[in-house]
C-alpha cells in the first residue's frame, strides 16, 4: 500500500474524522493561572523556568479537576504545577530579571512547595472522583515550572493552568509524588547509564509504609526508553499489576487513571523495570551515531520516574468506580496516619506519616503507663514523608509514639531491643 503511493480506499467506508475540542475541556473553570508571556532563551541547552501566579484565594480549596494548556506546544517539553503557601517562590521571582525565575526540574527551592500535577505530551486533564481533591491553601501562589528544550531560543510561550474546585462537603486529600525515581536507594543499580551502541535494563523498589489508595500512575522516560512495567508485591507475596507499556512513545505520556481505585497495602514493595535501547535499532534515538546517555534533565539525557496520585486508604476504597458522573461514596475526613520502621528498633526508628497540609505537630514518646519520656515540636510537610528519631537511650521494652496536631492525631506502639 505504501509502495503504491497510499491509494484511497472505498470512500463509503471512510470513518468520521475525529473532532478535537478547542480550549478548556473542564466543565467550568474556577481559577485560571496564566503565566506571563515568556521568550525562551534555550539556545545550546535545555532550561527550566518557574512562573509565580498569586492564587488570590481567601480560603482553602480542594482541586478535583486540572488541565494544563501549553501556550506553544512545539517548545514545551513538560510542565509541573505546584502551590507555595510561603513567599519563597515570589521572592525568587522578584530577584530574577524577566518573567519567572530559573529552576532545575528536580523540585522547588522551598520545602513547603507542594506538587499538584503536571503535563507531558499526550496528557489529558486530571479528574478525581467525588469527595477527593488536591489541597491548595488560602493565600498560596501557583507555581508553573516549564521545561524548554535547546533550540527553542526566541520562541514565545504563555502556558495556562485551569482549576476546578470540589463542591463536596468533606474532601479527602490526594497527593502526587514520583515515588519511584532514578537514584539509589530506589534505583537498584548504581547509576542510570546507557552506553552508546548498547541496551540496558534498570529496576526500582520502594516499600510503602502506609496503606494507600491509588488514583493514577504516570511513568516518565525520554527517547532512549523503550518499555516500562510497574507492579507491587504485597506482604503476602501477591502481585499487584499497576501498569505495563511494552512500546514506549515519548510523545504520548499519559496519566493513566484506574477504572476502580487501587488498594496498596502497607508493606507492599512497589517495583518498576525499564528497558533502554541506545543503538541504531531505536528509531527514536536522538543521536546518530549513538552517544553515551546518562541520567539528566535534558531531552537527550534519560530519566526513570513513576508518579502516583494517591490518598490514605480507607476501607471500601477499592470498590469506588472512577466515573465523574457517579457519586458512589460517602466521603469522610482523614486525620493523618503514621507507620514505624524498623519495629523492633535498637538505635533509630523511622516515623513515616501522611498529612493533608504542612502542619506543626507535637511529637512524643511515652511508656505504657502514659508517662511522657520525650516531647518536641515537629514541622510535617504535606503529603507522605518521614523522619528518623534516636531511641538508643531507651531501655528495652514497649513504648508509644504519638503525633498530635491540626492535621494529625495518631499513635503507634514500638519495641526497643539492644
Amino acid at each position: 500500500w505504501i509502495a503504491n503511493d497510499a491509494p484511497h480506499g472505498n470512500e463509503a467506508n471512510d470513518p468520521e474524522p475525529p473532532v478535537f475540542q478547542e480550549g478548556s475541556q473542564l466543565p467550568s473553570v474556577d481559577l485560571a493561572a496564566q503565566m506571563p508571556l515568556y521568550t525562551s532563551t534555550a539556545a545550546d541547552e535545555d532550561i527550566y523556568r518557574s512562573f509565580v501566579i498569586p492564587s488570590g484565594l481567601t480560603e482553602d480549596k480542594y482541586i478535583d479537576m486540572m488541565e494544563v494548556i501549553p501556550g506553544n506546544s512545539s517548545i514545551v517539553h513538560h510542565v509541573l504545577v505546584y502551590y507555595d503557601p510561603t513567599d519563597a517562590s515570589a521572592l525568587l521571582d522578584a530577584a530574577d530579571p524577566g518573567p519567572g525565575f530559573a529552576s532545575n526540574g528536580t523540585g522547588m527551592s522551598s520545602d513547603e512547595t507542594v506538587l499538584i500535577g503536571g503535563w507531558v505530551p499526550g496528557s489529558e486533564p486530571m479528574f478525581l472522583p467525588e469527595g477527593f481533591g488536591h489541597l491548595i491553601e488560602a493565600g498560596s501562589d501557583i507555581i508553573i515550572e516549564v521545561h524548554y528544550p535547546e533550540g527553542s531560543e526566541g520562541q514565545t510561550d504563555e502556558t495556562i493552568v485551569n482549576f476546578h474546585f470540589s463542591t463536596a462537603p468533606v474532601v479527602r486529600p490526594v497527593f502526587m509524588n514520583a515515588t519511584l525515581y532514578h537514584f539509589p536507594p530506589v534505583l537498584q543499580e548504581p547509576v542510570l547509564f546507557i552506553p552508546a551502541d548498547d541496551t540496558a535494563t534498570f529496576h526500582q523498589e520502594y516499600t510503602v509504609p502506609l496503606g494507600v489508595t491509588l488514583f493514577s500512575v504516570l511513568p516518565h522516560m525520554h527517547l532512549i526508553g523503550r518499555s516500562i512495567t510497574c507492579w507491587g508485591e504485597d506482604p503476602d507475596g501477591n502481585e499487584i499489576p499497576i501498569i505495563r507499556i511494552p512500546d514506549w512513545d515519548f510523545h504520548w505520556q499519559m496519566n493513566y487513571r484506574f477504572p476502580q481505585l487501587q488498594y496498596i497495602p502497607a508493606g507492599t514493595v512497589l517495583k518498576a523495570e525499564a528497558f533502554y535501547d541506545n543503538t541504531i535499532n531505536n528509531p527514536h534515538n536522538p543521536s546518530d551515531p549513538p552517544e553515551n546517555v546518562w541520567v539528566g534533565e535534558a531531552t537527550t539525557d534519560e530519566m526513570m520516574l513513576v508518579f502516583f496520585a494517591y490518598t490514605i486508604y480507607f476501607s471500601g476504597d477499592e470498590d469506588i468506580v472512577v466515573d465523574p458522573s457517579l457519586n458512589v461514596q460517602e466521603p469522610s475526613q482523614v486525620s493523618g496516619e503514621i507507620a514505624l520502621y524498623p519495629n523492633p528498633a535498637s538505635d533509630q526508628i523511622t516515623v513515616s506519616y501522611a498529612v493533608a497540609r504542612r502542619t506543626e505537630a507535637q511529637f512524643s514518646i511515652c511508656d505504657l503507663q502514659g508517662r511522657e519520656l520525650l516531647s518536641m515540636k515537629k514541622t510535617l510537610k504535606a503529603g507522605m514523608d518521614h523522619f528518623k528519631t534516636d531511641v538508643s537511650w531507651l531501655p528495652e521494652g514497649t513504648y508509644i509514639i504519638r503525633m498530635s496536631g491540626d492535621s494529625i492525631q495518631a499513635s503507634k506502639t514500638f519495641v526497643v531491643t539492644h
